[in-house]
């Protein structure tokens, strides 16, 4: 059995900060409103119950701070909170830097892929650790999708 040597750790929340004031919450509740009554008045009662999920299930998730989640990456793989990752589960690995955070993206073997915020922990640092277990892409932009997300600070 190998000694584990651990080459960087550090301690961030699941998701970027986001500042919500007044206005994006008026904003938020007028649109949910307008869908929901947009579909009562047309009898689309399961848009109506979606619309009410997701505006119950939003106040849920984001009523309470962040999880914080413990990184460490090691020469036997990379470690969330007390999970271990060997590195032959990953692909290969990109850096998005935004106004405020930056985020590691692990693309995995399997469906799906790990998003880990950088914390207080130097983006380039996490790089030069990671590229001696699996390859970087320098050109990889985050999904329309996350995109949207992040925009509506979702």
């Amino acid at each position: 059995m190998t000694d584990t040597h651990i080459l960087i750790s550090w301690t961030a929340p699941e998701r970027p900060p986001h500042n919500r004031g007044k206005r994006w919450y008026l904003l938020a509740g007028l649109v949910a409103a307008l869908f929901l009554i947009y579909a009562l008045y047309t009898q689309a009662w399961t848009f109506a119950i979606v619309i009410v999920l997701l505006a119950v299930t939003y106040g849920l998730i984001h009523g309470k701070p962040p999880i914080t989640h413990t990184v460490q990456v090691s020469n036997q793989g990379l470690q969330w909170d007390k999970r271990l990752y060997p590195w032959s589960d990953f692909n290969n690995f990109w850096m998005l830097q935004g106004q405020g955070y930056a985020e590691l993206h692990i693309d995995r073997k399997g469906p799906g892929q790990l998003i880990v915020q950088t914390g207080d922990c130097v983006p380039s640092e996490i790089a030069a650790a990671l590229a001696q277990f699996i390859p970087p892409i320098f050109d990889r932009r985050e999904s329309i999708l996350d995109y949207i997300i992040r925009i509506c600070k979702l």
